[in-house]
């Protein structure tokens, strides 16, 4: 849980920006900003004013100023004239002082393309390009891929060269109409060009470990799309030589499709389905690529329900970076930027567990994280100037009874917001993973485990919107808060469906929160922020009631 006084200060997100702060201390900064919806916001409005200053610069300052009256000359010959001037007298000519400005100015918009050089956006599509020339410079072999679905896994042969149909008639119908290229459903190329058609996205890069050699490391690139039939989409990419291993399509239905490249297998017929018996895993195993060794059993779901409940034990699935997946005869187990203390938590807790292979990526880098570092000068207090109509900020500190109040109070609404999100993620993370249509097939000790584990998430949640309810309800009807009707939501099938309208109406609570502390521009008039918040948090109470009802059953 974070509160205020964890939170880096301006001047430190202004050096991280600029990459300034030393590497340990870079990393630090990035682990804070996964967790922390406040300080990405505020991450994501010093950029926006760096890029109005670029925009300043480009349309309203380049157009003002003369033309160059001739071409640039070699600076080399001036070089013996700089040194002469060395010795000259300390004041400098009218035109020096004019050449250093340009310097510093020309130093300063450097600094600016460096940090835009680091935005997830723009490393993401740096790395498709990588990985689009790479593609292009390999010859088209026919390669295999792996195609899972909820209800089957098929195998596919893709030959560019005789132009053969990669996917089934029914499947590749769906991602074209979803604007997606599956004529090689690996492909960076394709993956690029979806990308770049969207009118919104939003990306992330991470890198995490090679699900089929976990000594390699991957970069995995996710882009959540803001409409369109794919909801999000994630292409991994082998660090090494920027070839594909493997992507994975959620759509707006919450059906979904994966895409593995097992080249290394023995290759079959594009025609022979790999048909998903119940009593077999729901994620079957890669085919071993050793002929010398017979092949082990593969690990089941029951094995992977039994890794997430022992991490969900220790509260591991509530931000730490691990990815789950089954591989092969184990369940893969891959820690990023774990700090060492935690690590050994994670060992202790999968100790007893036959089947996992546990790895962390740099635990040595990891634990210079927490060397003791030089505590940073406090930051001068700057005095707060109250607009005259300064709306819904001005009303809730003369409720509170003063500024100080006012901080005191968004910082505890902050922190119990901060921790009902990690279990809103948690609780959509397992509907993701085992949605209604997968989970029929599991047997009745998996079901009652999985239930268990969202069980427990919805009641820590529902304590923790109870908590900010409490808080919260005095201040807002204090300030002019009225109850809405509520809509009655549309009934659902399954818990899966009720843990998506969870999700959807905390990210709802949450903006509102944000436009109410100040924390984020406001979207939301103020004069109707009180009310929309009021009635938020009760839809998102009966929203978690619902999903507790459908758990249950």
């Amino acid at each position: 849980m974070s509160s205020l006084a964890q939170h880096p200060e301006g001047g430190m997100l202004l050096r991280y920006l600029d990459g300034e702060l030393p590497g340990r201390k870079a990393r630090q900064i990035e682990r804070h900003l996964e967790a922390c919806w406040q300080c990405r916001t505020e991450i994501e409005a010093l950029q926006a004013t760096v890029a109005d200053c670029m925009r300043y610069r480009k349309n309203v300052l380049r157009p003002l100023l003369p033309e160059p009256p001739s071409a640039w000359r070699d600076l080399s010959r001036g070089f013996a004239e700089i040194d002469a001037q060395q010795a000259a007298p300390r004041f400098a000519p009218g035109w020096l002082k004019w050449g250093m400005a340009a310097a510093a100015a020309m130093v300063a918009v450097s600094a600016v393309v460096y940090q835009l050089g680091f935005t997830p956006s723009v490393r993401a599509a740096s790395l498709l390009h990588k990985a689009v020339a790479a593609a292009e410079r390999q010859p088209a072999a026919p390669h295999e891929i792996r195609i899972r679905t909820m209800g089957q896994t098929l195998l596919r042969t893709v030959d560019r060269r005789h132009g053969e149909p990669a996917l089934p008639v029914a499947l590749a119908a769906r991602f074209e109409a979803a604007h997606y290229d599956v004529s090689n459903p690996l492909s960076p190329r394709s993956f690029a060009t979806w990308r770049e058609g969207l009118s919104g996205r939003h990306d992330e890069v991470t890198t995490v470990a090679d699900p089929e050699s976990p000594s390699q490391n991957c970069y995995r690139i996710e882009t959540v799309a803001d409409a369109g039939d794919i909801a999000s989409a994630t292409l991994m990419l082998r660090s090494s030589d920027f070839a594909p291993v493997e992507s994975m399509f959620q759509f707006r239905d919450r059906d979904w499709v994966e895409f593995s490249d097992i080249t290394g297998s023995p290759v079959r017929s594009n025609d022979s389905p790999v048909a998903v018996n119940p009593e077999t895993p729901l994620r079957p195993a890669v085919p071993s690529r050793s002929a010398a060794a017979a092949p082990r059993p593969a690990a089941s779901v029951t094995d992977e329900l039994q890794v997430l409940s022992a991490l969900h034990q220790i509260g591991a699935d509530l931000g730490d970076q691990l990815e789950i997946k089954i591989a092969g005869d184990r369940v893969a187990v891959n820690g990023v930027a774990i700090p060492p203390a935690r690590q050994r938590q994670i060992q202790n807790a999968l100790a007893g567990l036959p089947r996992v292979a546990l790895q962390f990526s740099d635990p040595s880098t990891e634990a210079a994280l927490h060397e003791p570092q030089e505590p940073l000068p406090p930051a001068a207090a700057v005095p707060r100037a109250v607009p005259p109509d300064a709306g819904i900020q001005l009303r809730l500190e003369q409720q509170l009874g003063g500024q100080s109040e006012l901080e005191r109070f968004s910082s505890r609404i902050l922190d119990l917001n901060d921790s009902a999100m990690s279990r809103v993620y948690a609780l959509r993370s397992l509907a993701l993973r085992f949605p209604a249509a997968g989970e029929s097939a599991l047997t009745a000790a998996d079901r009652a485990t999985l239930h268990q584990m969202a069980r427990q998430h919805l009641a820590a949640l529902a304590s923790q919107v109870n908590t900010m309810q409490h808080a919260l309800d005095p201040v807002l009807q204090a300030v002019g808060a009225s109850t809405a009707a509520q809509h009655a939501a549309a009934p659902t099938d399954d818990w899966q469906s009720s843990a998506e309208e969870v999700f959807r109406t905390s990210r709802r609570v949450e903006v509102l929160l944000s436009d109410l502390l100040g924390v984020a521009s406001t979207a939301t008039p103020s004069a109707s922020l009180p009310s929309d918040l009021f009635n938020a948090l009760a839809e998102l109470q009966a929203s978690i009631d619902r999903c507790r009802n459908q758990v249950a059953r």
